[in-house]
């Protein structure tokens, strides 16, 4: 099970073990390290990449709202306060939670498992889109950037990536309806293509960066002009 490593910046010796004991506790949570100022905080995140920091608003050299909001690529944030009224100014950082004091271990825990999700949320779109496929025994992922073109040939999906080619026993259809995001366009019967991969269409068929001609169905034609060309086209103004 991955935790989620930990900076506390905490003044209050008191509060400080409170909330280390509480981030020992947690199955969730490994504790990276402590401080009690901006400065320590600063220096501390150039030796240590954390995923979440447990901030008290109020600490020497600055408040915790500006330690975080002068951070390049800040981490997931959960901001502890003794003031109520803080909490409005803090969510233009967009904290994972704000934690009034005195902090009860439920509250804790239900402001740990919103940063888990997350965290979840944010490490799912750093993976790059992909789909898998059965050859033979095993399944092949493929990655969406890696694709060229899909052909459908009969029962088979002929799929061309940069590399190689693939012939799966699926329908071009049901591929389709399974593909997310607007990576690719249907633009015949037969052809699905990366919108990426294109470098020139022409009134009856457009060319790949691979060099490959793929026929462009009448069906298709207004779908095209639509979703591709339209919102990538720039017209000279005189």
């Amino acid at each position: 099970m991955m935790k989620l490593t930990t900076l506390i910046i905490e003044h209050d010796v008191h509060w400080l073990a409170t909330i280390i004991h509480m981030v020992q506790a947690s199955p969730f949570l490994e504790l990276t390290a402590t401080c009690s100022s901006a400065l320590e905080g600063h220096a501390l995140l150039a030796e240590h990449a954390v995923d979440l920091i447990i901030c008290d608003i109020d600490i020497p050299g600055g408040s915790g709202l500006n330690f975080i909001r002068n951070l390049q690529d800040p981490p997931m944030v959960i901001f502890v306060s003794a003031h109520r009224e803080q909490a409005l100014d803090c969510f233009d950082v967009s904290p994972v939670d704000f934690l009034l004091k005195p902090i009860s271990p439920d509250r804790f825990i239900r402001a740990v498992e919103k940063a888990r999700h997350r965290f979840d949320l944010l490490r799912q779109a750093d993976i790059e889109p992909y789909f898998l496929i059965r050859e033979n025994q095993n399944y092949v992922q493929i990655a969406y950037e890696n694709v060229l073109f899909m052909k459908a040939q009969e029962n088979f999906l002929h799929i061309v990536t940069i590399n190689q080619s693939y012939m799966p026993l699926l329908s071009i259809s049901k591929v389709e309806e399974s593909l997310k995001g607007n990576t690719f366009l249907r633009v015949h019967r037969s052809y699905l293509v990366n919108r990426s991969a294109i470098v020139q269409i022409g009134k009856t068929e457009l060319i790949l960066s691979s060099g490959h001609t793929i026929p462009i169905g009448e069906q298709y034609r207004a779908t095209l002009n639509r979703r591709h060309i339209q919102k990538g086209l720039i017209t000279r103004t005189n």
